[in-house]
C-alpha cells in the first residue's frame, strides 16, 4: 500500500453514540448488532467487555461481519483510579498490570484497535520524567499487544492546556516521541481527534500531516474554542455551531486525510463521529444524525 493514499472507511462510535447504554455490556452486544445490520459502517468503537458471554458474542458478532473492533481501555482505567504515566511507581506498575490483563479480554472480543490516552500533564518540570514513565508503559503493554496479530495499540493524543490537559498532547511532539518509540513498541499508532487539536491551537491539516505516518484511526470531534464562551473544552458536543466542527471543516479534514500517505502496513484507518449522548436523547435519532453528518462528509 505504499505510496497510496488513506483509505478511510466508517466507525461508530458505540461507546460515546449510546453512552447511556455502557453500563449494560448485553445492550452493548445489541447495539453491535443493530449497528451491523445498517450495512454501512465498517468498524464500531466500544468500552472494554468484561463479561465472558458477551465477549464471545461480540467476538462472534464480529467475526460474521467485515467489522473492525476498536477498544478504549480509558474508561476502564479511569474508573479504577489508575494511570499509565504516573510518577508513583507503585500505582503505574499496578496500572501496567491492569491493562494487560484488559488487553487479553479485548483480545477475547476480536478487537482489531485497543484504544487509550495518557494521564495528566504534571507541567514542564517533570514532564520528561512522566514522558519516559508512560513510554515504558507502553512497551510492556504493547509486548501484550504483540501476542496477537490482529491487533494494534492506539493512543489519543489530548489538549495540553485547554480542558483535558494531558501528558501527550501537541501532534508535532507526539510523533517525535511515538517514532522514538516505536522500535520497542512497533505496533503503536495515533488516534487523531479533531477537538484535540484545535483546543491546542494547531491547524488541523498541519496536525493530519504531522500524525499521517503513525495515524490509524480518526475522531470528528466538536469543540467550543473560545475560552470565554460556555461550554469550552472537550464534552464531545454535537458537530455544528456554537463550535468549530462544521460541515464544511469535517469535509476539510477528510480532504486532507484522504491525500496522505498512512502506513504502509493498514489497509483502512477508520473515521468516526465523536458526540456523547445522555438519557433525555433519543439515541437512535442521534446515530442517524452523525451517520447522515458522516456520509455527507465523505462523499
Amino acid at each position: 500500500m505504499s505510496g497510496s493514499s488513506a483509505r478511510l472507511v466508517p466507525s461508530a462510535h458505540i461507546a460515546e453514540l449510546f453512552f447511556p447504554l455502557m453500563a449494560s455490556e448485553p445492550q452493548v452486544v445489541e447495539t453491535v448488532r443493530r449497528i451491523a445490520g445498517f450495512g454501512y459502517y465498517r468498524a464500531v468503537e466500544t468500552g472494554i467487555i468484561t463479561g465472558s458471554r458477551e465477549r464471545e458474542a461480540l467476538r462472534e458478532r464480529v467475526a460474521s461481519t467485515p467489522l473492525i473492533l476498536t477498544q478504549w481501555l480509558t474508561f476502564a482505567l479511569l474508573n479504577e483510579q489508575l494511570n499509565l504515566s504516573s510518577l508513583d511507581p507503585a500505582l503505574r506498575r499496578k496500572s501496567v498490570a491492569r491493562a494487560r490483563e484488559l488487553a487479553h479480554l479485548a483480545a477475547e472480543c476480536g478487537t482489531r484497535k485497543l484504544s487509550l490516552v495518557s494521564g495528566a500533564d504534571p507541567g514542564e518540570a517533570r514532564r520528561d520524567e512522566a514522558l519516559a514513565a508512560f513510554g515504558d508503559s507502553l512497551v510492556a503493554l504493547g509486548e501484550t499487544v504483540s501476542q496477537y496479530p490482529d491487533m494494534i495499540l492506539q493512543l489519543e493524543p489530548l489538549d495540553r492546556f485547554a480542558h483535558k490537559r494531558q501528558l501527550i498532547g501537541f501532534s508535532d511532539e507526539t510523533a517525535r516521541w511515538m517514532q522514538a518509540l516505536r522500535p520497542d513498541c512497533p505496533k503503536l499508532y495515533i488516534a487523531w481527534d479533531s477537538a484535540h487539536v484545535a483546543l491546542n491551537q494547531e491547524a488541523l491539516a498541519t496536525s493530519l500531516r504531522q500524525c499521517a505516518p503513525l495515524m490509524s484511526q480518526l475522531h470528528l470531534s466538536n469543540a467550543i474554542l473560545d475560552p470565554a464562551q460556555p461550554g469550552y473544552g472537550d464534552y464531545h458536543m454535537k458537530f455544528g455551531a456554537p463550535g468549530f466542527l462544521t460541515a464544511e471543516v469535517a469535509r476539510e479534514i477528510i480532504t486532507v486525510a484522504r491525500s496522505l500517505e498512512p502506513p504502509p502496513e493498514l489497509d483502512e484507518i477508520t473515521i468516526a463521529i465523536e458526540m456523547r449522548t445522555t438519557e433525555q436523547d433519543d439515541l437512535w435519532a442521534n446515530e442517524r444524525e452523525c451517520r447522515e453528518f458522516l456520509q455527507a462528509a465523505m462523499a
